[in-house]
């Protein structure tokens, strides 16, 4: 009785305790954003505009942006593909403005404020921009 009371107990804590930890990794990268703020990138950008890797990338359209959301989440990769001339590179000091949020707040619209292609729109996915772009001070000027 005693030996299926401590396999009960271990079963539970390996159990529990994995779970426990897992939810607090996601908050830590957590920042607020909305529309308006100004986002310069800092991590994982791309090596030049032309050249195919990794790096981060925006999309043209917001579909292709939550498709490939739910592919990174769902580790489904068949319905995620993209043109790659419709992808934007994002290379260092490349700074963006929110617009808008779509899709429950997963995807974002941003409009590019640096680059050749200053001023178009193009669509973010909210967990890597959060990741790999710092929000630009306000009180800074450019």
């Amino acid at each position: 009785m005693y030996f299926k009371f401590l396999t009960f107990i271990a079963f539970f804590i390996f159990i529990w305790i994995p779970n426990t930890y897992a939810d607090s990794s996601e908050s830590s990268i957590e920042q607020k954003v909305t529309v308006g703020q100004i986002f310069v990138i800092t991590d994982n950008f791309s090596l030049g505009r032309n050249l195919s890797g990794k790096g981060q990338v925006f999309y043209l359209a917001a579909g292709d942006a939550y498709r490939n959301y739910r592919a990174q989440i769902d580790q489904n990769w068949s319905f995620a593909a993209v043109d790659s001339r419709n992808l934007y590179r994002v290379i260092k000091d490349d700074s963006v403005k929110i617009i808008s949020k779509k899709f429950n707040d997963k995807i974002i619209e941003v409009e590019l404020l640096t680059g050749p292609d200053k001023g178009r729109k193009y669509f973010a996915i909210n967990e890597e921009l959060q990741k790999n772009f710092i929000k630009k001070d306000q009180n800074e000027t450019s």
